[in-house]
């Protein structure tokens, strides 16, 4: 285990507004995030297993957003920093 001299912590928020509608972050995510991606091609040869993950991604994007005239989101993040010792 690493020793550190320094750590920070820091929680800030991100709007998020690149998107038109719900469909639309589910997509994005579907086809450029890492870990979607992973999913989608685990489950790819179960069409009620795509259809429900679609359906949850575009869910949170409806349940996140603000109401604005198109989609928009706050996302809170954590940004954590720190430093070896020595």
């Amino acid at each position: 285990m690493e020793a550190f001299d320094h750590a920070g912590f820091q929680r800030d928020a991100l709007r998020v507004d690149l998107f038109e509608k719900p469909g639309d972050f589910r997509d994005h995510f579907k086809s450029r995030y890492g870990s979607a991606i992973s999913v989608y091609d685990r489950i790819a040869g179960d069409p009620d297993k795509v259809a429900a993950l679609d359906e949850v991604l575009a869910g949170l994007a409806r349940d996140h957003d603000r109401g604005a005239p198109t989609l928009s989101m706050d996302w809170e993040y954590l940004l954590v920093t720190a430093r070896r010792a020595g």
